[in-house]
């Protein structure tokens, strides 16, 4: 065969030849390509990390969000506990106050000019034995009070008199300084004070028997009380 021949030979073989492989390794390459993309070696591991994104800043926008009403409400719990207990210590010191002042009003004026002898006074007049014994009656009688108190309640068997009372009257008494602005007080009216103070009631009407009564018994409790 012929140098020329030979060489047309090998020519169609290889133009065979390179028919034959174009396609393969067109099918090959595309095959490659699908391969790529279906394994999502490509496209789909950009998707996956652009959603995690997403998802990760909403995550983390809704905590933050949680987060930031979690504090106002504690924020408004803590005002709102704190304007409760202003207002509690508010009352409370009111009270106190309002407690403060009346302690410190004490008695009424009207109370301090009702103890006191009355213009043009006359006291009730009787047997003196007589008024001596209702006097005494009184004395322990617990219906004179408000509070359940008698005369005989402090005054038992000579007790819970002060020094002066061994005085004659009328003379000073502490009781009717401080709280009655007395600077003097007469026999009947220290009986009037303790109606109006230890026993908290009204005083007894200045002409009636109980006063006197009670006056008369006061006399010889007085008695008793200078011959200890």
């Amino acid at each position: 065969m012929s140098t020329d021949t030979n060489r047309k030979e090998l020519l169609r073989k290889l133009s065979r030849n390179l028919m034959v492989s174009v396609p393969v390794m067109t099918v090959v390459a595309m095959a490659g390509a699908t391969a790529v993309s279906d394994n999502g070696f490509n496209l789909i591991p950009s998707a996956e990390a652009a959603q995690g994104e997403a998802e990760g800043e909403a995550r983390g926008e809704a905590e933050g969000e949680a987060k930031g009403e979690a504090e106002g409400e504690g924020e408004a719990k803590g005002e709102a506990e704190g304007e409760g207990e202003a207002e509690g210590e508010g009352e409370a010191e009111g009270e106190a106050e309002g407690e403060g002042e009346a302690e410190g009003e004490g008695v009424s004026e009207a109370m301090k000019q009702a103890v006191r002898r009355p213009e043009g006074y006359q006291p009730y007049e009787g047997d003196a034995d007589s008024l001596a014994k209702k006097g005494e009656t009184l004395f322990n009688d617990t219906t004179l009070s408000s509070n359940g108190l008698a005369c005989a309640t402090c005054h038992t068997s000579g007790a819970g008199y002060a020094d002066t009372f061994k005085n004659d009257y009328p003379h000073f008494v502490a009781m009717g300084k401080s709280d009655f602005g007395m600077d003097m007080v007469h026999l009947d009216e220290m009986v009037q004070i303790c109606m109006v103070a230890p026993m908290a009631s009204e005083p007894l009407d200045w002409a009636s028997e109980e006063l006197a009564a009670l006056t008369e018994y006061m006399r010889i409790e007085q008695e008793k009380f200078r011959s200890k």
